[in-house]
């Protein structure tokens, strides 16, 4: 309710704004704004449906039974076909026909992947698609356009991309989906909240953007964009269960850009569907200043490169490597670390299976080593959206709460 007040008042600001502007010259100004943002993202805003096979069912022949039409109208592109789940995307690269979207609200019984999408363009043409890949902890999947369904081909725009940690609470965020069928959404909002981490590996939550704003439930999925309508976000399913109807929460969640676009290939080249894991979390350097404080980080010693392993699980190959919270990772597989983002990029390309080499700084001493990445197990992952999370993974981060009570 506090939320809903304060939209109102947000709205009742920006309405005595233009009043006192001239209601007609800065009225009009703002509406040009957003149908602007509206043209520029919606030819790249798609509906997506997952699909499952139907086993066979015996012809009616008793007029007794029940009527209604031959062919059900939902099943009419794809007969024996029905959808498993709904939710929106956006094209990433229109010529090879690449979408993003969310994944946990298109599985099938029991999280199974579906074989087969169909996807509706914003002139409402369809086609199928299948997996390209996805990454079940950011709750992603990439899908690549196969075949035309109408006969002809969707007219697709690649979406553009915009610098999410330029944002900051009370940015303005355009949130944009289409839902099966004639709905379609996009509603200005502003932020209520930025990321407070780039690395999502142990508080996913604290790598969200937040915005103040209730949604259809199969907008999921879709991009939240700048005022530019260049994409800054993707909507996603919450999953720290809020005690209150998905359809009543007022502050949604979006994965900002930035990590989206620094996986997303790496993903797509690995066509994986599984999480990789090596069992640490890390925090770039201006991360830790504000965690710490500037004179605990200036006392602290560290590497003229890296980033700080802020916390480990146990077990996991990094701790059976000896990696332990408050080293720092210098490089990955002969790379330079600098940022998460660049760490994240290097680790996706890598892949479950692969034997990578990483270094590691600590009081003053740089040591190698080699580990073999993982998929990321159940006691350490998030639940899914529609779970309750009864257990937190036991990690440890000792040597970061030491330096915290340095700082104090």
């Amino acid at each position: 309710m506090q939320g809903a007040r304060a939209l109102m008042w947000t709205a009742g600001l920006c309405l005595g704004a233009i009043a006192e502007a001239g209601p007609p010259e800065a009225a009009t100004e703002l509406q040009d704004t957003f149908i602007r943002v509206h043209e520029r993202i919606a030819p790249s805003v798609v509906s997506i449906r997952s699909l499952q096979k139907m086993p066979s069912q015996p012809e009616k022949t008793s007029p007794t039974e029940p009527g209604g039409w031959v062919v059900p109208v939902e099943e009419s592109r794809y007969p024996g076909h029905t959808v498993l789940g709904s939710a929106s995307g956006f094209v990433l690269d229109a010529e090879r026909g690449i979408i993003a979207t969310t994944r946990s609200p298109l599985l099938g019984p029991g999280g199974a992947l579906p074989a087969a999408f169909d996807v509706e363009g914003h002139d409402r043409i369809h086609v199928m698609a299948s997996m390209l890949g996805g990454e079940p902890t950011l709750d992603l999947l990439f899908l690549k356009i196969t075949v035309p369904v109408d006969g002809i081909q969707p007219d697709f725009t690649s979406i553009a991309w915009g610098e999410s940690d330029q944002l900051k609470p009370g940015s303005w965020a355009f949130l944009v989906g289409d839902p099966p069928g004639i709905d379609t959404f996009f509603a200005p909002s502003v932020l209520s909240g930025i990321p407070r981490r780039d690395c999502y590996q142990e508080n996913l939550q604290a790598s969200y953007l937040q915005i103040a704003r209730v949604i259809h439930p199969q907008v999921l999925g879709g991009p939240v964009t700048d005022l530019e309508g260049a994409v800054v976000g993707m909507l996603m399913p919450r999953r720290d269960q809020p005690k209150i109807d998905p359809a009543q929460q007022i502050v949604q969640f979006a994965l900002p850009a930035k990590i989206i676009r620094e996986i997303a290939a790496p993903i797509i080249h690995q066509r994986s569907v599984e999480s990789p894991w090596l069992g640490f979390s890390v925090m770039s350097r201006e991360e830790l200043r504000e965690e710490i404080g500037p004179r605990a980080l200036s006392r602290m010693s560290r590497p003229p490169v890296g980033i700080y392993i802020e916390n480990v699980f146990e077990p996991s190959p990094a701790f059976a490597a000896g990696i332990r919270p408050g080293d720092f990772m210098t490089t990955f597989n002969g790379y330079p670390i600098n940022s998460p983002i660049e760490f994240q990029k290097y680790f996706y390309l890598s892949g479950p299976g692969a034997i990578v080499k990483v270094e590691t700084y600590r009081d003053g001493t740089v040591r190698g080593s080699e580990l073999a990445i993982g998929t990321r197990p159940p006691e350490a992952s998030l639940p899914e959206p529609s779970a309750v999370n009864a257990e937190s993974p036991t990690f440890s981060n000792d040597r970061l709460d030491e330096t915290k009570n340095q700082a104090d």
